[in-house]
């Protein structure tokens, strides 16, 4: 009989322990998923508001002349008078905004260091729709 009750007793402990080690790894998992999806997500940038450069780093006049000439040997510039319109093609822009308004504040960036000045920078995407622009007095922000 003893034996009997032994193995009932283990047999009901195993389940009790199998539903707890399923119960857990359910739990870590999801648990993992999230932490996953919160550092993976893309950052929120905001249409209308100024945001600090993404990219802080120091940009010294020969790394802005380089920004320069490698935007305008790859995408549309157009300067008229102090205002400057720069359409990129699909390969050049990226799908991400925080990426998107990296690349406009990098090339403002570039600008203002070369001029010495501010202007006024429309940015464009393949479409020709403006998805940031540059004003002299607020900064770089994303418009769509």
């Amino acid at each position: 009989m003893r034996a009997s009750s032994a193995s009932g007793g283990s047999g009901l402990a195993n389940l009790f322990q199998s539903r707890a080690v399923l119960w857990g790894t359910v739990g870590v998992l999801a648990a993992g998923t999230l932490v996953y999806l919160f550092i993976t997500r893309e950052q929120s940038v905001p249409s209308g508001v100024v945001v600090p450069n993404i990219i802080a780093t120091p940009m010294s006049p020969a790394e802005a002349g380089v920004t320069l000439r490698a935007t305008e040997a790859t995408a549309l510039v157009e300067i008229h008078g102090d205002v400057v319109t720069v359409k990129y093609p699909p390969a050049m822009l990226p799908q991400r905004r925080a990426g998107q308004l990296a690349l406009a504040q990098q090339y403002a960036r570039a600008d203002e260091i070369v001029l010495g000045r501010k202007r006024r920078i429309s940015f464009l995407d393949p479409d020709g729709k403006e998805f940031a622009v540059a004003d002299p007095e607020k900064g770089v922000m994303m418009t769509r």
